[in-house]
């Protein structure tokens, strides 16, 4: 895989759930890879009408250099792109969910399928 193509920078994160003081499960977000090299190219999008609203979806391929830890990627994690710098908050219109990984060649890289709502 080419440098010059991973002209993007993204983070992955990972959901995890601990207890708040009172016992309450909490849901937070970990980064588990900040500021990846990656490629970014358009898939398909979709508008739909769904009750009662119309809800238009957005395949995004993410493409980044073959690691253990981007291997191990589920559905339950997520894509930020672009990379948040420190101290950046994190927008709704930012947030790629995960859909599939799939390995290029022979541990070359790997190919992340993700959608997102660009109306949230």
């Amino acid at each position: 895989m080419r440098a010059g193509k991973l002209d993007r920078l993204i983070d992955i994160q990972r959901k995890s759930s601990t207890a708040s003081a009172s016992g309450e499960p909490q849901d937070t977000w970990t980064n588990i890879v900040s500021r990846k090299p990656a490629s970014m190219s358009p898939v398909d999008g979709d508008e739909r009408f769904s009750t009662p609203e119309t809800v238009s979806l957005e395949q995004v391929e993410f493409r980044v250099r073959y690691s253990d830890v981007v291997a191990a990627l589920t559905p339950l994690d997520r894509i930020i792109y672009p990379a948040l710098n420190d101290g950046d908050s994190v927008p709704s219109r930012r947030i790629h969910n995960i859909l599939a990984v799939h390995e290029i060649g022979r541990r070359e890289g790997l190919r992340i399928i993700t959608e997102r709502r660009p109306d949230l």
